[in-house]
């Protein structure tokens, strides 16, 4: 079941999350007119279902749930948008459950590789990264 599911556009990048699959996912580019929507409506859904796995699945034996950022591009105020994602999930991580973030950077493009690095140094999240080949 998708639980967030917004269509890429022009400006707005493809924001899944799959409760099916365990993922949540945004590609694309970022540059919304309104990030404020955008990012109230994405977090306010994420919260809500992370509330809901913890209090569902209290155990150990729960699914890890995949967090996939592949962004082609994004402007400064989706900066701050992907940080309130990434700082949401790991106050999730911090309360034990299980979320993996990954970053993907084209192997040419190094901006989106210290991206990446900024956000994990700067959040303290725990990040791996994924390099796509030419």
């Amino acid at each position: 079941m998708k639980v967030i599911e917004i269509k890429k556009t022009e400006k707005i990048p493809e924001i899944t999350l799959d409760d099916k699959n365990k993922t949540f996912e945004i590609s694309g580019k970022c540059l919304p007119e309104n990030i404020r929507n955008l990012d109230k409506l994405v977090t306010k859904k994420l919260e809500k279902y992370l509330d809901d796995c913890m209090e569902a699945k209290k155990s150990s034996s729960r699914k890890t749930l995949k967090a996939n950022f592949k962004l082609a591009y994004f402007n400064s105020a989706a900066a701050k948008f992907i940080a309130d994602i990434m700082m949401l999930m790991n106050r999730y991580i911090k309360k034990g459950y299980n979320i993996k973030l990954y970053w993907y950077f084209h192997e040419e493009d190094d901006d989106m590789l210290e991206a990446g690095e900024d956000f994990a140094e700067m959040l303290e999240v725990p990040i791996q990264y994924i390099m796509i080949p030419k």
